[in-house]
């Protein structure tokens, strides 16, 4: 979209002319899973909610919002699709095995409420306590699989991936979208009308790490196939005994280069 096309759009939202349904010809679902970019996303459509005047819901709870709304996130993309009316949706997923190592890099240092509650199954420790209970990263990685990350990768195997109204994308696919041609299939796939996607490819640039304009401590790294530096046999093994065909059924390489 050319800078004068953005500006017109700019005064017609400024002075009302445009309305919700025109910007977005149906409600918006987004559903992230823990690890697979839900405040990168939450940030790209807050970011376009406000430009455009639509009503952003994020919930990792509720799996409808019970108040008006245009675009609606969920963080385990748990949804009650039988309230919801007509919709299209957003559904993004990981490399389970990334999932699982930045889910212990994170569970180890994070701030988040739920990992600072004492908990019987632990022994009154913390998740965090009891996962940094363990001496070795191999031994963390272990634990995280087979507790936080093991729902959050049951709940993306899970998830119907034969519903046309969602378009499922992988988190791989976007870390490195530097020209956002994948964002711009979303926003089309989504019913955001042609007049105003450029408006949404500007927030997700300002909102992603690679436009060098986010700072983020929610982020450790986010690059691509970092497994293969951390996963040992030991964790293969377990793996395959907790996800069975997970890799396969997400769309996954199941390569597992020299861990045997």
């Amino acid at each position: 979209m050319t800078n004068t096309s953005l500006r017109s759009v700019a005064k017609k939202l400024g002075t009302g002319l445009f309305k919700r349904p025109i910007l977005v010809k149906n409600k918006v679902l987004v559903g992230t899973h823990h690890k697979t970019g839900t405040v990168w996303f939450a940030n790209i459509f807050h970011d376009i909610s406000s430009r455009l005047g639509l009503r952003f819901v994020r919930s990792p709870d509720e799996r409808f919002p019970r108040s008006g709304w245009d675009i609606f996130q969920n963080s385990h993309s748990a949804f009650d699709l039988s309230k919801l009316g007509q919709f299209r949706g957003l559904h993004v997923i990981r490399d389970p095995r990334d999932q699982i190592i930045s889910a212990t890099f994170y569970h180890e240092k994070s701030a988040e409420s739920w990992l600072h509650v004492k908990m019987d199954e632990f022994g009154g420790l913390t998740y965090q306590e009891k996962i940094n209970s363990f001496s070795s990263f191999d031994d963390r990685m272990l634990f995280e699989m087979e507790h936080s990350a093991f729902h959050n990768i049951i709940s993306m195997k899970e998830f119907d991936h034969t519903d046309e109204r969602f378009l499922t994308v992988r988190f791989e696919e976007l870390i490195t979208d530097y020209r956002l041609e994948r964002f711009e299939q979303i926003f089309k796939f989504l019913g955001f009308r042609r007049v105003i996607v450029g408006w949404c490819l500007i927030s997700a640039y300002r909102n992603s790490l690679f436009s060098g304009a986010v700072k983020s401590t929610h982020v450790r790294s986010g690059q691509p196939k970092q497994w293969p530096e951390y996963f040992k046999p030991v964790h293969r093994k377990r793996f395959e005994q907790l996800f069975g065909d997970v890799l396969q059924k997400l769309g996954y390489d199941e390569e597992w280069d020299s861990i045997d």
